[in-house]
């Protein structure tokens, strides 16, 4: 059964309204510890950080009153992976964020994703050349190659039409919901990809629509055989050996994994408890974490940073992105 079937429409509604609280609180706190002006990435920081916190505080007991676990996390890279496309080739970031959903249900798995670019804006909408490279990767995606952070090289053709990518709009300054004219009064929004970007849809709701499989773009788990599985495969995979340091805000280099009961500034990941993979029928490989980012060193507000087993060094390789993953299990009662 579809896990939006099993909500009535005002809790699918109150998921929303919960990805709006998450936001708008992170937005808030970025412009507060922000030393400059705050920027995309100091947004994208505390959403992913400190946001990922509120959001799971919100969704969580809705979702396991109807027999559905969650656990998110959050990851904060500074720094995108480069990519380089066309004659003569042009050279920009591949995204700001990715989101990841996957959900497990007995052995039965399904996983879904979207990257997302942010753009700052003051008034709902973000006007962009016609000549700009970003632009020109998002709505058209020619075949391109990764020139930095550490995926494997060789052309890919994700042959993406706008389910697994989107602009973002985010709000340029601290203001209250009822300041905030865009839709649901959310200071994040997004577009489709077009030289005049429009609020037309709350950041809220596409992460609700993600978590409900109403969006994103299915991506295959185990062995991937195309271009988009393999290639959200492996940013995955070296997102999973990055730490995580953004200046502005006052957060600086702490190891890659973390684990906490409530969002912690300062660490790289946080995500709720209730989850079944600690029990001995669901397989802890199952989970994206510990598929890609390794073994969860658990570390309460104000305690020691870990030393990570074999020599493992605190900075990690180039490469990663910023990620926000959702991950949901049922029928494990």
């Amino acid at each position: 059964m579809p896990l939006a079937s099993l909500l009535a429409i005002h809790e699918r509604e109150s998921l929303y309204s919960g990805a709006n609280a998450a936001i708008w609180h992170s937005h808030r706190l970025a412009g507060e510890l922000a030393k400059k002006r705050a920027r995309e990435e100091d947004y994208v920081a505390t959403l992913v950080t400190d946001g990922v916190g509120i959001l799971a505080h919100r969704w969580a007991p809705m979702l396991r009153s109807k027999g559905i676990y969650l656990k998110l996390s959050g990851v904060f890279c500074h720094g995108h992976p480069q990519v380089s496309f066309g004659t003569p080739p042009s050279r920009v970031e591949l995204a700001d964020l990715l989101v990841v959903h996957q959900h497990t249900k007995a052995s039965r798995k399904s996983a879904r994703a979207i990257l997302l670019q942010a753009k700052m804006s003051t008034n709902g909408t973000h006007s962009l050349s016609s000549s700009d490279a970003q632009l020109q990767l998002f709505r058209g995606w020619p075949p391109f190659e990764f020139v930095s952070g550490g995926l494997a090289p060789g052309m890919r053709l994700l042959k993406e039409k706008g389910r697994g990518s989107r602009y973002a709009l985010v709000h340029d300054g601290v203001a209250y919901p009822e300041d905030i004219p865009w839709a649901d009064q959310c200071p994040w929004a997004v577009s489709r990809a077009d030289q005049k970007l429009t609020a037309d849809r709350s950041l809220a709701r596409l992460l609700g629509d993600i978590l409900l499989n109403r969006d994103g773009r299915p991506f295959q788990l185990g062995v991937p055989n195309d271009d988009w599985s393999r290639t959200i495969h492996e940013l995955l995979k070296t997102t999973g050996q990055r730490t995580y340091k953004r200046a502005n805000i006052g957060r600086g280099e702490v190891p890659r994994i973390t684990e906490a009961f409530s969002s912690a500034p300062g660490l790289m990941l946080t995500f709720s408890q209730d989850y079944p993979f600690a029990q001995r029928s669901v397989s802890s490989r199952t989970s994206v974490l510990e598929r890609y980012f390794g073994g969860v060193a658990k570390v309460q507000r104000g305690g020691e940073i870990p030393t990570y087993p074999s020599g493992e060094q605190s900075d990690g390789p180039d490469g990663g992105i910023s990620s926000l993953i959702i991950e949901t299990a049922e029928g494990f009662e």
